[in-house]
């Protein structure tokens, strides 16, 4: 994930994405897409919720949550066009590539000359939007970076299974040890069942990935370090 400065531009939309989220039922799958625009924001989403935001008033608690970060920006008020789709599925999350870093985040370097600037995953995604998927993937790598000698890896995670009956997976890395062995030892040691997973992120607070980078976090558990044997 890309280390946000929420006191910039790219910060602010970031977190008023989360915080947009935060304020529509967990169990709804919901994607929310912030965009500074200037004079305005464009706040775009699509949630399984029926219930509509005052996004005036939710605008107005966040410049008071986060008084620290938009005095910093002298942002007194945030004028918002809500082109949010209510009562409406998102698609289902099947597969995508990851790229996943040791100690979470990636530093890269801001564009000066952006006219718009919008919210990027995971921010402003539940966790059944590819959220959980990403945690997940991360959790995974974290137990394996120091065996493979690597800070960073490009992972396909897939809900798929191949004619083995075993998870579509695929892993782009400059580590020595070659794909099939890393394939096998996730396949091994990793079950994808999520079910127990998903309890430990309901019980965080997604906000927190801005909010406190260096904070605790669920995914970052490394339970099953014993089992992280390659032969």
């Amino acid at each position: 994930m890309r280390l946000i400065d929420k006191n910039s531009r790219r910060g602010i939309v970031n977190l008023l994405a989360e915080f947009i989220l935060s304020k529509i039922d967990k169990t709804k799958k919901t994607i929310i897409q912030v965009s500074d625009c200037g004079p305005f924001m464009v706040v775009n989403g699509i949630t399984e919720s029926e219930d509509f935001l005052e996004l005036t008033k939710i605008t107005e608690s966040f410049i008071e949550e986060f008084g620290d970060v938009t005095e910093k920006l002298d942002i007194k008020t945030i004028n918002v066009i809500d082109v949010i789709r209510y009562g409406a599925e998102p698609d289902l999350f099947i597969g995508g590539w990851f790229e996943i870093t040791k100690g979470v985040y990636n530093q890269s370097n801001e564009l000066e000359n952006e006219i718009t600037i919008s919210s990027e995953f995971p921010y402003g995604y539940s966790i059944d939007c590819g959220r959980l998927e990403r945690y997940y993937s991360q959790y995974v790598f974290n137990h394996m970076f120091n065996l493979l000698g690597i800070d960073n890896v490009k992972f396909f995670y897939s809900n798929k299974l191949d004619e083995t009956e075993d998870l579509e997976i695929d892993i782009i890395s400059d580590s020595k040890i070659d794909k099939t062995s890393i394939k096998s030892l996730i396949l091994d040691v990793f079950d994808f069942d999520l079910t127990t997973f998903r309890k430990d992120i309901e019980n965080y607070n997604l906000i927190e990935d801005i909010t406190n980078p260096d904070g605790e976090k669920p995914y970052l558990k490394q339970d099953k370090l014993e089992h992280i044997i390659l032969f």
